[in-house]
């Protein structure tokens, strides 16, 4: 099953692979624009129990109604509007790393150099806190 865009579907964790075989019947029957929302809705109904909302004891009655309603044209997305936020948020989350990497300028060997005896110098500097010799054996150990 597939959103309009032709990406597979998103379905709250909460439901079974055999709840998600009977979604895919009721979704079917929906416009491929508004399937994952849904799912989404779904989604943000079961967060809201989080929150103290009433549980959802019949996940897929609650579907069918929200399926229902969309084919009327009478659905309107409100605690689905969060969750879709969020899985774009994560969705940009993943594509920056890739960018800032391409864009990040490569550090000379100096500046590497530098960045390397600092941070050497800073761990010698905890080891003489800690009693610690460059091996890592205590001074103050009288065992030794």
């Amino acid at each position: 099953m597939a959103d309009e865009a032709g990406r597979p579907l998103v379905y709250p964790r909460r439901l079974s692979d055999n709840q998600r075989e009977i979604a895919d019947r009721y979704l079917s029957r929906l416009p491929p624009a508004s399937r994952q929302a849904v799912l989404d809705e779904l989604a943000g109904r079961f967060q809201a129990e989080l929150r103290g909302m009433k549980p959802v004891y019949d996940e897929i009655r609650f579907l069918a109604r929200l399926c229902e309603l969309a084919r009327s044209g009478e659905f309107h997305p409100n605690l689905g509007i969060k969750v879709h936020e969020a899985r774009r948020a994560q969705e940009l989350g993943r594509q920056r790393p890739a960018q800032r990497t391409a864009s990040t300028p490569k550090e000379s060997e100096a500046e590497r150099e530098k960045r390397l005896a600092e941070a050497q110098r800073r761990l010698a500097d905890m080891r003489k806190l800690l009693g610690m010799s460059a091996g890592g054996e205590s001074h103050s150990n009288p065992e030794k």
